[in-house]
């Protein structure tokens, strides 16, 4: 391989990093891939006003084709992602170059020369190759953890049930933007989500009205909802977030909407789907278990208690 790297630099960056991300669901690594160009989305839409992404993000390429990147957020959260297609000794290469590169700016971004920067957290799962990497630098597994499911849609789905008043349904267009958000922050409350960042993320593939899925109340307002993306070239789809009400919750809306969701997703040629739920949240493991997902993986916090090279 010829390794080069760049500051992200427009969003053309961002469609190379979904494109290495739906090229590893093409490989036999698939489903143990550890994100979706849907992710990438919302992460891009939900970034801070004024953040600076050159900064942020840095992408790995060989020749014309993103292999990996490192998205860092403050004060030292980084995402990290190595595309499946490559061998063994460049994923190595890779990821270390990226934690260099991520410690650097945690570094860079200390408040003055005297200050401890902030231990870097990274994300692996459990017994795949960057797990190993991160404990033979002295990483160590925090107390945070996400358990990835998955299932096959290749079977009967059956129609979402919802208590009387009630409909599930896609959002109708941008003048449903105003109450998707809000719905979305009364289930995540306190929530950074606004009207300005939903519009962004309307303009961003592989976003889609229609598999933003909504269950509507009875006065009008929105009750429950799942946001549904689909990597058409990989067949795949994922829900990222899902959420409900406060005032609605315990109806089932839960249950109707994702079933709603999975059936969309598999109308518009989705085979499979995946999902996230933190680990030990007994009550989404439920939720996502009821409409047939099965986790395939426990993904784990990382964090180093010292700043060091990674090589």
């Amino acid at each position: 391989m010829s390794l080069t790297f760049h500051p992200f630099a427009s969003i053309d960056d961002l469609r190379a990093m979904q494109a290495a991300v739906t090229r590893s669901w093409l490989t036999p690594r698939r489903p143990l891939v550890s994100c979706t160009p849907g992710d990438l989305a919302w992460w891009f839409a939900r970034g801070e006003q004024g953040v600076d992404w050159a900064s942020r993000i840095r992408v790995w390429t060989d020749g014309a084709d993103a292999v990996g990147w490192g998205w860092l957020s403050k004060p030292a959260e980084l995402e990290w992602f190595v595309a499946a297609d490559v061998d063994e000794a460049a994923e190595r290469r890779l990821r270390l170059e990226i934690l260099d590169w991520a410690r650097a700016r945690v570094a860079d971004d200390a408040p003055s020369a005297g200050d401890a920067p902030p231990a870097l957290g990274v994300w692996a799962a459990d017994g795949w190759p960057e797990q190993d990497i991160l404990a033979g630098l002295g990483f160590a597994p925090s107390s945070s953890g996400l358990t990835q499911f998955f299932q096959s849609l290749d079977r009967e789905l059956p129609e979402p049930s919802v208590p009387d008043g009630y409909i599930v349904r896609s959002v109708a267009g941008p003048a449903e933007i105003p109450a998707r958000v809000e719905v979305h922050r009364a289930a995540f409350a306190p929530s950074k989500l606004t009207v300005e960042m939903y519009e962004l993320l309307v303009r961003l593939a592989p976003y889609r009205y229609d598999l933003d899925a909504v269950a509507e109340a009875p006065d009008g307002t929105f009750a429950a909802f799942t946001m549904a993306w689909l990597d058409a070239e990989a067949s795949l789809g994922y829900f990222e977030p899902v959420g409900t009400h406060p005032d609605h919750q315990r109806r089932g809306l839960g249950k109707a909407v994702n079933t709603y969701a999975l059936r969309r997703l598999r109308d518009e040629g989705a085979r499979e789907a995946m999902v996230y739920s933190a680990l030990g949240n007994v009550g989404s493991d439920a939720l996502y278990r009821s409409v047939g997902f099965r986790p395939i993986a426990i993904h784990r916090r990382y964090t180093a208690p010292a700043l060091q090279s990674a090589r």
